[in-house]
């Protein structure tokens, strides 16, 4: 089996908030891979789960999804979850699909 293009990478920033870093491509594939510990952070959680997407260079309507699945849980575990660091292409695809009116959103 091949690693999928995508990597994730968490660090807590403090003892409220975990800060994952995501890497490469987001698409059908990919969501599903990483959709489970992505779930699993947000429970362990505090008070904020942020998705540092410097470094993701594709998005569709995949992502998108795993985004909102995630504000929703997020939102019944009482975390907030925000997208920071969004760039050009997968910030078209998140803007257009409205994510950004739903989930706190910072474009790079």
């Amino acid at each position: 089996m091949t690693t999928p293009p995508i990597s994730l990478t968490t660090a807590p920033l403090d003892h409220s908030t975990t800060a994952v870093a995501l890497a490469g491509e987001l698409d059908l594939y990919t969501a599903a891979h990483i959709e489970a510990e992505l779930t699993r952070l947000a429970r362990q959680t505090e008070w904020e789960l942020l998705l540092d997407l410097t470094e993701v260079t594709f998005c569709d309507s995949s992502g998108v999804a795993l985004f909102l699945r995630m504000h929703r849980r997020c939102v019944g575990a009482g975390v907030r979850l925000r997208l920071c660091h969004i760039q050009r292409l997968p910030a078209r695809v998140i803007r257009a699909l409205g994510v950004d009116r739903a989930v706190p959103c910072s474009f790079a």
